[in-house]
């Protein structure tokens, strides 16, 4: 599906819309250029999902845990990630194939670990039509 949003109402409403087709175990990942608004993304849709804390980018711990939602999220910034191997050493497949929703922004980083089904939400910004357009492409694969 592809999704046009000119303000971050639109953005929400269309993480809102996204976060009904979840469920525990779901993976999605998030791409898109540096402002694009992942994070935005990402916080719009903890909070569709019951997240009552502050979400923000873990650029420098990687992951950020949210339990306290009805599922938990478990939500991961990799930009920093040098190749996937490191995501082992954090324990990267007890999130995949738990309880919870991962979500994982600069998810092209490591995109070789996602050999099972997940979502792919790629963010395209366009400045020349406005500052604040972007076009949310959601796509379910089914490696």
């Amino acid at each position: 599906m592809e999704y046009i949003s000119n303000n971050t109402e639109d953005t929400e409403k269309i993480a809102e819309m996204f976060s009904k087709s979840l469920k525990p175990g779901d993976i999605v990942t998030l791409d898109g250029d540096l402002g694009a608004g992942k994070t935005y993304f990402t916080a719009a849709l903890c909070r569709a999902l019951g997240v009552k804390e502050i979400v923000q980018s873990p650029t420098f711990t990687i992951v950020n845990e949210y339990r306290n939602a009805p599922v938990p999220v478990f939500h991961f910034d990799v930009y920093r990630i040098s190749c996937a191997d490191e995501m082992f050493d954090i324990g990267f497949d007890d999130y995949l194939f738990g309880e919870g929703i991962t979500v994982v922004e600069w998810a092209d980083n490591i995109r070789e670990l996602f050999d099972m089904p997940y979502y792919e939400i790629r963010i395209l910004k366009d400045q020349s039509i406005s500052e604040n357009f972007r076009k949310i492409k959601i796509e379910r694969r089914n490696v």
